[in-house]
């Protein structure tokens, strides 16, 4: 039923706009009633968090595990970032309309559960992937990190424009086509002079 209830969200979420949801609506959805809701949430926000924790804590725990066994490839950090936002399209939604957005209710518990658990991580492998001459010893790792996430984020944050305007589909060939450029676009801009990009990895 937990699983219910958030697919059933996320698809109204989606939708609608997380202000024009009601709990009703969500428990309709999933075959249930608003009481369970409160049973495994708490409320819209909880369920909210849940929703998030669910797409991005595999991320994040990817990351945390790979970093105790060395070094990792930003390579492979890109494709599941993508594949992550590809497949989970209210993720870009909700962003920007809860977070991004001048008055985003949720920006303080997106930044706080979210992003400033995932920003470490994600700078922790770029320092890892500097100390080991995988990419430039001059690079900030801060701003690469800035710059890797936006990279990864922004064609799915602004897909109703880049659809009509670069005619892009984004379906599934069209989506490996962007993450491949995309690591490869990372991979120049970061790796030492004089030394060869490795091609894209796929899991």
């Amino acid at each position: 039923m937990r699983s219910a209830l958030l697919d059933a969200a996320s698809k109204l979420f989606l939708k609608h706009g997380f202000d024009r949801v009601t709990a009703r609506q969500i428990a309709v959805a999933a075959g249930t009633t608003p009481a369970m809701i409160h049973y495994y949430f708490v409320n819209k926000l909880g369920l909210f968090r849940a929703m998030l924790e669910r797409v991005i804590g595999p991320v994040r725990d990817m990351i945390a595990g790979s970093l105790q066994g060395g070094a990792v490839d930003p390579a492979v950090l890109i494709r599941m970032h993508m594949q992550t936002a590809a497949a989970n399209p209210w993720i870009a939604t909700l962003i920007v309309n809860e977070v991004l957005a001048e008055k985003g209710r949720f920006r303080g518990t997106f930044i706080r559960e979210f992003a400033g658990r995932q920003a470490p991580l994600v700078i922790e492998l770029l320092q890892r992937a500097r100390a080991s001459g995988n990419v430039r010893e001059d690079l900030d790792v801060r701003l690469a990190a800035l710059s890797l996430m936006s990279l990864c984020m922004f064609p799915f944050l602004a897909r109703h424009v880049a659809g009509p305007v670069l005619g892009l589909k984004l379906d599934e060939d069209e989506i490996e086509r962007l993450i491949a450029h995309t690591a490869r676009l990372f991979a120049v801009g970061t790796t030492p002079p004089g030394r060869a990009t490795r091609p894209e990895h796929r899991a």
